[in-house]
């Protein structure tokens, strides 16, 4: 009787956990796509500046723009002026100078004293920014305000060499990066949020993403948010959270739920790309797909003549080659992995897909937006 009712007991341990095993595996499952709000929206009235500044960068290797750039010449002989240099800007021949735009992305909150990076570009005829300087230079945003300054050494990407006859070129020379390389003397505004009510924006709007947003944060957070419309979730603060507005929108971003988004088939012509989807459906559809090869063959034979000289004749022959196409059904599909499934079977290359799917787009059979780059 007791081996009896261990094994009865054993029996149901074994069934509990493995129903415990389903139930976790279910959550996994169910959470495998799911994303936190901040990772998909950001905060209304909370957002960061676009900065720009026009520099001049030194200490180039014969590099930088030549005396037709009058834009650099003045700028050098402003500079010099100020310093107390006079100089006419018709005396200057400079080769180790470079006028560039910098421009940076000033993030909210962040405090003056913070060191952000910029970003470099020529505007002249310079041949390359390697080893260059950047002197002094204001960030200023669209308001016209000043909110950083850009000073330092250039970072490039790219290798410039050679001669007047030969040269080598390796990557982009002509802009560069400078990390850290700007100083925070402003701090970028932003809205009041200690007003009581808090809008998220979703970054790609859509109606089952804003419900599904709400859900999820009223999950924490009781009767508090609401989707306004595709793109914006209202959300009122409850009274007990707003003594500490940060760890109420600390919790709330940190919400978990599965964005909803349309299906979309991206297609690159330039370099074949097919990227697609989780929810991309395509009815049954029958394909049939060929290619014409063209081949040109060119031979030369020689002739005798009587003078003991040869003639050189050339022989052209024009081969068309039209391989026999098949015809094949691809079954309905569902998913992107039947869709990768499928494509293979055919043996086709990706530029021959990206026609595929332009017909079967136009057959109607594609559920799903077709985006070509």
């Amino acid at each position: 009787m007791r081996v009896e009712e261990e094994k009865k007991r054993f029996k149901v341990g074994w069934l509990e956990l493995a129903a415990a095993v389903c139930i976790a595996l279910a959550i996994l499952v169910a959470n495998a796509n799911a994303a936190r709000v901040k990772d998909v929206a950001t905060l209304a009235g909370v957002s960061e500046q676009q900065l720009v500044g026009y520099g001049l960068v030194i200490g180039l290797a014969g590099t930088g723009d030549g005396s037709n750039s009058q834009v650099t010449v003045q700028s050098v002989a402003n500079m010099l002026q100020k310093m107390g240099i006079v100089v006419s800007s018709e005396n200057l021949r400079l080769r180790n100078v470079a006028a560039v735009m910098v421009t940076a992305n000033l993030p909210a909150f962040v405090k003056p004293g913070k060191k952000i990076d910029v970003n470099i570009s020529s505007i002249g005829d310079a041949r390359s920014l390697e080893g260059g300087m950047l002197l002094m230079t204001p960030l200023q945003a669209g308001d016209g305000e000043y909110y950083a300054q850009a000073q330092g050494a250039v970072s490039v990407g790219g290798v410039t060499a050679g001669g007047r006859r030969n040269s080598v070129k390796k990557g982009h020379a002509l802009s560069g990066s400078i990390p850290n390389g700007a100083i925070v003397y402003r701090e970028v505004a932003s809205a009041n949020l200690r007003t009581g009510t808090l809008r998220w924006v979703l970054s790609n709007p859509d109606f089952t993403s804003a419900v599904a947003m709400a859900n999820a944060i009223n999950q924490i957070f009781p009767n508090t948010a609401i989707a306004e419309d595709a793109s914006t979730v209202l959300v009122n603060v409850p009274e007990a959270m707003r003594n500490d507005y940060m760890s109420f929108i600390a919790r709330a971003e940190a919400a978990e739920f599965n964005p909803n988004t349309s299906s979309r088939v991206i297609l690159n012509e330039k370099t074949g790309t097919v990227v697609s989807g989780a929810n991309v459906q395509i009815d049954q559809i029958a394909v049939s797909h060929g290619s014409i090869t063209i081949q040109i063959e060119n031979t030369q034979t020689a002739t005798p003549t009587f003078i003991g000289q040869a003639t050189v004749i050339n022989n052209q022959r024009v081969n068309v080659q039209e391989p026999q196409s098949e015809t094949r059904v691809l079954p309905a599909i569902s998913n992107a992995g039947q869709l990768a499934q499928a494509l293979n079977s055919l043996g086709v290359s990706p530029r021959d897909i990206i026609s595929i799917f332009q017909a079967i787009k136009k057959a109607g059979a594609l559920h799903a937006e077709l985006v070509i780059m």
